[in-house]
């Protein structure tokens, strides 16, 4: 977005001192689902509408950050060779245990893991495939070539079937994962002294099963946590990992910036009210004043109210927060963390 339209936009927005601050620019579907998960959320933690809109967004931010970090070249690789190196472990040690006789079925459940971990190996390579085509196809519209609707349609189809496909197998490895564990302990001391290697491999098949589950939840339940608690440890982890699609600093230069001040009521200051005082930018550019009543004067980033004499940035959709917790953001991601808008294209994002 060119700073003549940023401005145009910003003056557009502050033509009204007493505008409302927190305005939404969503479609009214979209914005439906979001208010409505953002009161879920905040009932079950006691914070503000607006607060978790802003959790919300960073947690589809690195949700769509973790799936393509996930499915990049380098972890692409090495899962599929660490699942093709579990099925080649496992057709090795059933040709050199055929002598072995275990009294329980634990070389059928080697070979179902082996099965599991082959269509694992396809299903990732298929959604690599699938992701690089997109990728490709993003460039070829940046050069201004056309793509169609029915390859829209079929991409996400794709996508649509491999996803179903990954969750079924992973249910069915949860519900093999307890047969094994099933036969390996019926099995007990008799299984260990008649075919050993067998019962060895399963056991370590088994637990890394489990090393990896206790991995995937204690890193879900800290993302949880520092997105309830630590929003800005969330976005520094973006902000380290941030593509090119976030503002540059001329991008970031044009924006209306201004200064916090606690409004004085007689002698006593109000609790929470105050003003956005307007500064002069490199732009030149100078904003209308603004009045904060008490429940707006709140960073939804951070979570901490306005202290008298903080900078503040207002994005053209009117939403404001603390100057340096929206720069972060908007380095990481050009668009507001309430309402989508692009500070660049000067549209909303779906």
């Amino acid at each position: 977005m060119s700073s003549t339209s940023l401005s145009d936009a910003t003056t557009t927005s502050a033509s009204d001192p007493h505008a409302p601050l927190l305005r939404s620019r969503q479609s009214d579907a979209s914005a439906a689902r979001s208010s409505a998960l953002a009161l879920l959320l905040g009932r079950v933690t006691g914070r503000r509408g607006a607060s978790m809109l802003v959790r919300e967004t960073a947690a589809r931010e690195l949700e769509e950050r973790r799936a393509d970090w996930g499915y990049s070249k380098p972890v692409v690789a090495l899962d599929i060779l660490w699942n093709t190196a579990f099925v080649v472990v496992s057709v090795v040690m059933l040709i050199c245990t055929v002598n072995e006789r275990p009294n329980t079925p634990v070389r059928v459940w080697i070979c179902g893991y082996a099965l599991q971990c082959s269509v694992h190996v396809v299903l990732v390579w298929l959604e690599y495939k699938r992701r690089n085509a997109r990728r490709a196809s993003g460039r070829g519209e940046e050069r201004g070539e056309e793509v169609t609707d029915s390859e829209d349609d079929e991409d996400s189809n794709q996508s649509s079937v491999t996803k179903r496909c990954e969750s079924v197998n992973t249910l069915a490895s949860f519900i093999w994962w307890i047969v094994g564990f099933y036969w390996v302990i019926s099995g007990g001391n008799i299984l260990l002294q008649q075919a050993p290697r067998l019962y060895w491999l399963a056991v370590v098949f088994l637990a890394f099963d489990v090393f990896f589950a206790i991995f995937c939840v204690v890193l879900a339940c800290l993302i949880g946590i520092a997105l309830c608690c630590c929003l800005p440890c969330i976005i520094a982890i973006l902000y380290a990992v941030a593509g090119q699609e976030g503002a540059s600093e001329a991008d970031l230069s044009i924006l209306p910036k201004y200064r916090f001040q606690i409004i004085n009521i007689g002698e006593k200051p109000s609790v929470g009210a105050g003003k956005m005082v307007p500064i002069e930018t490199s732009s030149g550019y100078l904003a209308n004043e603004r009045i904060l009543l008490p429940e707006d004067a709140e960073c939804c980033i951070c979570l901490c109210s306005y202290e008298d004499g903080v900078d503040l940035h207002a994005l053209p959709c009117n939403h404001h927060f603390h100057s340096t917790c929206i720069v972060k953001w908007l380095k990481m991601n050009a668009t507001c963390p309430l309402c989508k808008y692009n500070i660049l294209k000067g549209t909303e994002q779906v």
